[in-house]
């Protein structure tokens, strides 16, 4: 807190040009605690008030009280700065609405002080030889805006000497001007307390409407997650129900190209079988007409192992080809090569040749199929006894 003491007349030589003493003459020091605090009346406690102001406001009021020390009382630039410490010398929670009744009797202690003034035998001025261009141009600088906030106080002041209320103020005595500002008082605080009760309505208005307002986002975020969804169920349905469509698709062509590669092997076996049959029926005539064939023509009467029957298509591949196909699965492959190695083991030429010659060339032919039917048969041996254990 800032404390304000007595002005000695052993003080330096600014201090010697003050004319009185604001802090002393206002009683703006509260003299319960010897320090600067709250100017407001209370009159729930019937006393002035203890609560602290801040420090920026101290340092504000400190400054300006020793200004207008500067100053002569009566003068309209007095006035015109006390009036801006009146809300700063106030405590923000409970007395900002006495400003004005503090000015008012602020402005009732000056003329007080004249005849004190009148006393006093005006300062010798001191000559300072560190006084300097700087200090001089700021004090006509001071001057100029006392000068300014002289015209502005003045404006004011008869702004107030005209106005009704002031003109009723000085017909009244002090009694009754206390009255009046204690009422003004209660009626500011409860001005005060309206708006107090007017913002905390709209705060709780406020605040209903944010409940409302995030009950509607809350809902309005459920309602769209709901159908989010029911989108992706509704996408994954239609998903699963195209997979079901492309499977029975893929099923039905699956099970068609089964039936046509059924039909293809039956028909292939089918074809088989009747070439197996005429095989062996061609080998029964050719037995039975044996002796009958010439050597010119023993080539095309033989019936040669091959899809086809012809010699031009006999080969190793072709006829391997033949027994393999021709031969049903349902026969003993092995007991059939046997017997087809007998029909052509050269040895057994000459039992189906009788008179008839074979050039080397057909020798040879007839012993390559000799060779494939023993393969043949040597593997089904071998199956079989893999198969046996």
């Amino acid at each position: 807190m800032v404390n304000y003491t007595q002005f000695s007349p052993r003080t330096i030589s600014t201090e010697k040009a003050k004319l009185w003493n604001p802090s002393k003459t206002l009683e703006i020091i509260n003299p319960d605690y010897d320090c600067l605090t709250c100017v407001g009346y209370a009159p729930s406690r019937g006393r002035r008030c203890r609560n602290p102001i801040r420090a920026d406001n101290r340092a504000l009021i400190t400054r300006t009280l020793d200004e207008i020390a500067y100053l002569p009382p009566n003068s309209p630039a007095v006035m015109s700065r006390l009036r801006g410490i009146a809300g700063p010398a106030l405590c923000v929670r409970y007395h900002q609405g006495q400003a004005e009744t503090v000015v008012m009797q602020w402005q009732r202690k000056i003329p007080l002080l004249k005849p004190q003034i009148g006393e006093q035998k005006p300062a010798k001025p001191v000559q300072s030889s560190r006084l300097q261009e700087p200090a001089r141009d700021r004090r006509v600088e001071d001057l100029r805006d006392q000068l300014k906030e002289m015209r502005d106080a003045i404006a004011k002041l008869r702004e107030e000497i005209d106005s009704p209320r002031h003109q009723s103020q000085e017909c009244e005595g002090p009694e009754e001007r206390a009255v009046k500002d204690l009422q003004e008082e209660e009626r500011k605080q409860r001005r005060s307390e309206e708006r107090k009760r007017e913002a905390r309505r709209k705060e709780s208005e406020r605040l209903e409407k944010g409940r409302l307002e995030k009950e509607r986002l809350e809902k309005e975020c459920l309602a769209k997650e709901k159908r989010e969804k029911e989108e992706k169920q509704r996408r994954e349905r239609e998903e699963a129900a195209a997979n079901e469509r492309i499977r029975q698709r893929a099923q039905k062509v699956r099970e068609e190209r089964e039936r046509e590669k059924r039909k293809k092997e039956q028909k292939e076996r089918k074809e088989w079988d009747q070439l197996w049959a005429k095989y062996q029926e061609r080998w029964a005539q050719f037995k039975a007409s044996a002796s009958d064939i010439r050597e010119g023509n023993i080539r095309d009467a033989i019936p040669w192992p091959v899809k086809s029957g012809l010699y031009r298509d006999a080969k190793d591949s072709n006829v391997k080809e033949f027994f393999q196909k021709a031969v049903s699965r349902d026969e003993d492959m092995a007991k059939l090569m046997r017997k087809e190695c007998l029909k052509w083991h050269p040895d057994r030429r000459c039992t189906w040749l009788r008179d008839a010659q074979l050039s080397d060339v057909d020798k040879m032919m007839v012993d390559m199929i000799c060779r494939v039917v023993t393969e043949l048969l040597n593997g089904s041996a071998r199956r079989s006894s893999e198969f046996l254990g």
